[in-house]
């Protein structure tokens, strides 16, 4: 009885598809020759922009600008005595500047002009301990340190002072001049600060 059942369905299924294929091909077959031969309609282009052609202009040449003359260098006559306070070197024309040398270094205090950063102390940082530390040193005349002795830490025992001793040793300072001669100076004083990273 199923078997009936399937063999019946089978051949109907098999018969519409037939039936289908036959009706596509007569649809296709019967189709307007003549309409599919026919050339498009042209569709107006609406981007399209009709612009007068501009001529592109020549370019242009930049011409460098002309380097200026130098002043004329008059010697110094034999009664006219040199400048004491700035002896003037002129160097022949070309790209380089003019250099004007001092006799003398005017007189100066000294100031740090590289400051290094101490290293974090690891218990203090992993506690989040904040603290400071004050260290004393002796500048030199070309501008190192030497001698760095701990004044002040706080919070203590938590390695600040430690850690800036370290660091005072790369500290860099413009020496102390006075009447043209570089001075060594004592007792010069630096706080290095811990804070936490907000």
């Amino acid at each position: 009885m199923a078997i009936v059942k399937f063999g019946t369905s089978a051949i109907l299924g098999i018969l519409a598809t037939f039936g289908l294929i036959v009706l596509m091909y007569t649809l296709i077959d019967s189709s307007d020759v003549e309409i599919d031969l026919e050339e498009p309609p042209k569709l107006p282009n609406v981007l399209h922009v009709e612009r007068d052609p501009q001529p592109i202009p020549a370019p242009q040449t930049i011409t460098p600008p002309v380097a200026p003359t130098p002043p004329p260098v008059r010697p110094p006559s034999e009664n006219e005595p040199p400048p004491e306070d700035v002896v003037r070197r002129v160097l022949p024309p070309g790209p380089g500047p003019i250099i004007v040398a001092p006799s003398q270094r005017p007189d100066s205090e000294y100031i740090p002009v590289y400051t290094p950063q101490p290293k974090y102390p690891r218990r203090a940082q992993t506690r989040g301990m904040e603290g400071y530390a004050v260290v004393e040193v002796i500048v030199t005349t070309t501008g190192s340190v030497r001698a760095p002795v701990l004044i002040e830490e706080y919070p203590e025992g938590w390695s600040f002072g430690k850690a800036s001793l370290q660091a005072a040793t790369k500290l860099k300072y413009n020496p102390r001049v006075v009447d043209g001669v570089a001075q060594e100076v004592g007792g010069v004083r630096y706080k290095f600060s811990f804070k936490m990273a907000k």
